[in-house]
């Protein structure tokens, strides 16, 4: 009596149909499984495909460029080019920039007017959803 169990039944076949169960239970998911990979699979390959496609990337042109005016054109630019630094009088000033690092007013002002506003929103939210008994 010690090898029967539930109501008579060996215990070499229920071990054997649970075996029977779990092996019908792995072949339905290795088939549920099977179709996300093959999408996967498809879905990689296309994307390879694409990426090695010579339409992916735009052509190396065969023949260099030509400036419009030929000689003339390329002449005056060059002459336009060495008289440069002589008209250039650009002001080199130094430009207030905000975020250079520096501690401003502006920096400060800007920093207890954020923090300051952001936490009246957090806390009136808190309030208001405390009071409708959502939180």
């Amino acid at each position: 009596s010690s090898d029967l169990l539930h109501a008579g039944t060996p215990r070499s076949q229920l071990q054997s149909h649970q075996q029977q169960l779990l092996c019908r239970a792995a072949s339905a998911m290795a088939r549920t499984s099977l179709l996300p990979v093959a999408l996967l699979a498809t879905a990689c390959l296309l994307a390879l495909r694409w990426a090695a496609s010579p339409a992916v990337f735009v052509p190396v042109p065969t023949e260099p460029a030509a400036l419009r005016g030929g000689a003339a054109a390329s002449t005056a630019a060059a002459v336009v080019a060495a008289g440069a630094p002589l008209a250039a009088s650009a002001a080199d000033e130094l430009l207030a920039y905000n975020m250079a690092g520096e501690w401003t007013s502006t920096f400060v002002q800007g920093y207890f007017v954020l923090t300051l506003g952001y936490t009246a929103i957090a806390f009136f939210s808190y309030l208001v959803l405390t009071k409708l008994k959502i939180i």
